[in-house]
């Protein structure tokens, strides 16, 4: 049944005008459209941050209805490039989570809880996909007419790996002990890319860090938020917020830092790279000859405003070149699940990002954020490369193995 407020609007439409101020403070200048990735890949003003603004704002006046913008606002992959140069400073994000939590798919969200709940379900789901890609089902699968098939079978790494710490372990500090952290392992990493974990302990051990693995929810509710489950999701960061409490808590994964840190910017939830940063390495370093294209995770770079600290941690690797590729700051499609839901679009971004990288003839690409490892990769292997894409925690860690 639909709600009526004493004014006679629903609900629904309410809420909608609620966001009509923030709206207003878009000036349309347009800065925003280069570095808009969906604006980038269709040429659209509709595919624009201005552009779906001008559609909110519509929406809020009554103009337009929620379905009728539905189509844009869905495709929008959330990496808030456009908040990095905006000079009215308009919360893009605040206007696109406000519009997905009303109109958000039910049945999406109990799937994304039914999945993302489960560490059974999703070791299961693991097995599946690192076998599917041992057994080389995942190239077939690749040739599918379904784009959503093809997207989510170039999503698994070349060589997924599990590693899974059990709960409740600690890894004491090697060397000098500078402090303890708490880890955050998160949803898809420890069953995909276990070797991203395994080289978060052994630099932060390396480092001086104790390291403390304590029972946490699988997942911190990034997935959540950026598909409109906006309560659910801040439900499960202060849930996984408090499990990681007794040590800072260190997260190598920029999507799930960022998420944290806006849920409760206190607690001290600090991406893994930026806390070692801030910390400093310790030497000595072992010197590595290799060319590095480094793509920065969105979140880390718009949400969390940190944009020149992992390029200086990794300048500071003896041997390590950073190599320049076009247009960095542009979203790789990744984007949550985004690249599931508007497949097309999302291999069409790997795509784009795969040619700037390949251009670039880098040794090595690396990214901070799981969906931007596969997504990535997926769009380097389906171009013919075999450049490999790492963590750059990977770099770090044969750096301090001196």
């Amino acid at each position: 049944m639909t709600t009526m407020r004493p004014e006679g609007r629903t609900e629904a439409e309410n809420a909608a005008r609620a966001t009509l101020p923030a709206a207003l403070d878009c000036v349309h200048c347009g800065l925003c459209l280069d570095t808009c990735t969906t604006y980038r890949i269709s040429g659209d003003e509709t595919e624009s941050p201005r552009g779906r603004i001008a559609l909110l704002r519509a929406e809020a006046e009554g103009r337009l209805d929620a379905d009728a913008i539905a189509g844009p606002l869905d495709r929008c992959v959330g990496c808030r490039a456009c908040e990095s140069v905006c000079p009215s400073q308009v919360q893009y994000h605040v206007l696109l989570e406000a519009h997905r939590d009303r109109t958000a798919s039910p049945r999406l969200l109990r799937r994304l809880d039914r999945v993302f709940s489960s560490r059974r379900l999703l070791h299961a789901l693991g097995l599946a996909a690192r076998a599917a890609r041992r057994l080389g089902l995942l190239r077939l699968a690749a040739t599918l007419p379904s784009a959503r098939l093809r997207a989510l079978a170039s999503a698994v790494p070349s060589r997924p790996r599990r590693r899974l710490p059990r709960a409740g372990s600690t890894y004491p500090a090697l060397g000098e002990r500078r402090g303890a952290v708490s880890l955050h392992l998160g949803c898809v990493q420890p069953e995909l890319l276990g070797g991203v974990v395994d080289d978060a302990l052994a630099v932060l051990r390396q480092q001086g860090f104790e390291v403390h693995v304590p029972a946490q929810p699988t997942c911190c509710g990034a997935l959540h938020a950026h598909a409109g489950g906006g309560a659910e999701g801040r439900a499960l960061a202060r849930a996984t917020l408090t499990a990681l409490q007794g040590a800072t808590p260190v997260v190598p994964s920029a999507g799930c830092a960022a998420h944290l840190h806006g849920v409760d910017p206190q607690a001290g939830a600090q991406e893994v790279l930026l806390f070692l940063a801030a910390q400093g390495l310790r030497g000595p370093l072992r010197e590595q000859r290799v060319r590095v294209a480094y793509d920065p995770p969105c979140h880390l770079d718009h949400a969390l405003g940190a944009r020149d600290q992992v390029p200086a941690l990794l300048r500071s690797l003896p041997g390590v070149e950073l190599v320049a590729h076009a247009h960095p700051e542009v979203c790789c499609g990744a984007g949550g699940i985004s690249f599931l839901r508007e497949a097309e679009q999302g291999l069409a971004m790997a795509a784009a990002k795969a040619e700037a990288l390949a251009d670039a003839a880098p040794d090595v690409v690396v990214t901070g954020n799981p969906g931007c490892l596969m997504q990535v990769e997926a769009g380097l292997r389906a171009r013919g490369l075999k450049t490999p894409v790492l963590h750059p925690l990977a770099l770090l860690r044969a750096a301090c193995d001196a």
